[in-house]
């Protein structure tokens, strides 16, 4: 068998980014008999597997330069012409983001989640931009030979948003990656001070993309609610990328209301950081909070909680799907009650450390290999068919 792996995101940030590093590692392992061949990942990125080829890497071909962009008709002919020249059976897409046509190449297509058509106007600006991606979209599902997802509360949701039986979108899950392990404090003492925290100093960690669906700007309202009340307010670490503008950001409003003297002095931007250092703010936080208002798997609460962090999350499907029973939920969009969770974690020792055993138990069965091992069926069943 003969695999295109699509790699043109292959040195992306972002939750599908990591998705594909880490599954088209363990996929490689595991079945060492297939080759696989990376489609034109971009110059200066990750480097791909050991035993992989890679066809057309530069950066001529690499992703869409945002989420509103669409590729120019050239640029799909030469994505198209590039899959048809490395003679594969399939070609497999990570993420719908950088999908494009692959006449008589079949496809397995990764569809993560539903969030830009549950809440257009936080993940795309325009109406242009709306239409495009439903265009491209419904164009990749119907073409696709395999659709797959990364939770069961996003294959409900892509389900009954296109009509499928479930059995249409199957279900690849993620898995924290071997970086997240609890952190000794010798050993994260360095981190926390690059990001200018003291050793022993209690903090509140967020990690994520930097839009407006990820919930921050709840986050730092309720900050404002535990001021308020004259509560405890530990100091915030951001940890994201302010400079990446590919997708809807929502870090203009993050600089702007942290120039607020009191937020100055409460939040630190990490920008940013390796699975190292994501790790050890993870391993020593007094507490993660992820507020976000939509996810299709929710990444970074099951690193987190890899790591031992208590867990103060928005209660949403996909973060009940890993940790109910193991975390503190909030209500979406509602401050006082982040607020309320918070105030309550920090003032418990003992719930912190149940929480922290309980987050470790809840994930502890989760596996990329397990993922992998699901993805190769699919792209074994695709190309028996053909």
């Amino acid at each position: 068998m003969r695999v295109g792996i699509d790699a043109t995101s292959w040195d992306n940030t972002r939750g599908f980014g990591r998705f594909a590093r880490n599954v088209v590692e363990h996929l490689v392992a595991l079945d060492p008999a297939t080759t696989y061949v990376m489609l034109a990942p971009p110059a200066g990125g990750p480097s791909p597997p050991a035993g992989t080829r890679t066809l057309g890497g530069g950066k001529r071909l690499g992703a869409p330069r945002a989420a509103t962009s669409a590729r120019p008709p050239h640029e799909l002919a030469l994505l198209a012409g590039l899959a048809r020249r490395a003679h594969v059976d399939a070609v497999l897409f990570p993420s719908v983001y950088t999908w494009y046509p692959t006449p008589g190449v079949p496809s397995v297509v990764g569809i993560h989640d539903a969030i830009a058509a549950a809440l257009p106007g936080l993940t795309l600006p325009s109406r242009r931009s709306r239409l495009l991606w439903d265009v491209k979209e419904r164009w990749a599902v119907r073409s696709s030979a395999r659709i797959f997802t990364v939770s069961a509360a996003a294959q409900a949701v892509l389900t009954q948003r296109w009509g499928l039986p479930p059995e249409r979108v199957v279900v690849v899950p993620e898995a924290p990656a071997a970086a997240f392990v609890p952190v000794a404090p010798e050993a994260a003492r360095p981190h926390l001070e690059a990001v200018g925290l003291a050793p022993d100093e209690p903090f509140l960690v967020f990690a994520g993309g930097i839009s407006p669906h990820k919930g921050l700007d709840v986050l730092l309202d309720a900050l404002g609610v535990l001021r308020d009340r004259g509560a405890t307010t530990p100091r915030l670490v951001v940890v994201g990328d302010l400079e990446d503008r590919r997708f809807l950001s929502a870090a203009d409003d993050v600089l702007a209301r942290t120039e607020v003297p009191w937020l100055r002095e409460r939040v630190l931007l990490a920008g940013f950081v390796s699975d190292a250092a994501l790790a050890a703010l993870f391993s020593r936080a007094t507490a993660v909070v992820l507020p976000s208002r939509a996810e299709g798997f929710g990444l970074p609460a099951v690193e987190a909680a890899a790591c031992g962090a208590p867990l103060i999350l928005s209660d949403v499907p996909a973060h009940r799907e890993t940790l109910d029973g193991a975390a503190l939920f909030a209500a979406v969009g509602d401050a006082g009650a982040l607020a309320q969770a918070v105030e309550r974690v920090l003032g418990d020792e003992a719930l912190r450390a149940t929480m922290s055993r309980d987050g470790r138990d809840a994930v502890a069965g989760l596996s990329w290999e397990a993922g992998a091992r699901v993805l190769r069926g699919l792209l074994a069943d695709v190309v028996a068919r053909r």
